[in-house]
């Protein structure tokens, strides 16, 4: 699923864009979830999962979601530079096809601008825009604090709690919030 160029502008006063990634972005948008999966214990992968991610696989994915009616994928580019990115997929069976799955995902140095934000807005309105679709789904793990708090000022409420769904490098057990935004 493609949609237009997103301008928007950051709190510190820069202009950013919203887009859909392309082919040519693999490398940048590859090198991006490697620094956020390095930044945060919050992300599904581990820095070393990352790593081996390929650049082919990554433009795989970037043509999967670009031709797809039913996922969207888009890139956050601050001077040009890759600050981050969110997907959106949608369920296409007859029960669940009311249902959509968020994710995001935004270097540490670009946290605090808006741009999650902006992120939220854009995929709430083009899933409000889908025929059927009623709500958006995401999950967050226990202690992400900052993450949660975006999620709850765009509408998202906690429906479900997983029990040590999450198990850090440490050991540590998490639990995973199942998160829900009727729209």
């Amino acid at each position: 699923m493609l949609t237009d160029p997103i301008p928007f502008r950051l709190r510190d006063g820069r202009e950013a864009v919203l887009r859909c990634p392309a082919s040519g972005d693999a490398e940048a948008f590859l090198e991006n979830y490697r620094v956020c999966v390095g930044e945060t214990p919050y992300l599904n992968l581990t820095p070393e999962e990352a790593a081996a991610v390929t650049l082919e696989e990554e433009r795989r994915f970037i043509q999967e979601y670009g031709s797809s009616p039913h996922k969207l994928l888009l890139s956050c580019f601050v001077d040009e530079v890759l600050a981050g990115s969110c997907d959106m997929v949608f369920q296409t069976s007859l029960k669940t096809r009311h249902r959509g799955g968020v994710g995001i995902a935004i270097q540490r140095r670009f946290w605090g601008l808006g741009i999650g934000t902006a992120m939220f807005r854009a995929m709430i309105e083009l899933a409000g825009s889908r025929e059927g679709v009623t709500q958006l789904e995401l999950s967050c793990f226990e202690g992400n604090a900052r993450a949660r708090a975006l999620y709850e000022k765009m509408g998202f409420r906690v429906r479900a709690v997983l029990p040590d769904a999450v198990r850090l490098e440490d050991g540590t057990l998490l639990n995973e919030y199942m998160m829900i935004l009727k729209l």
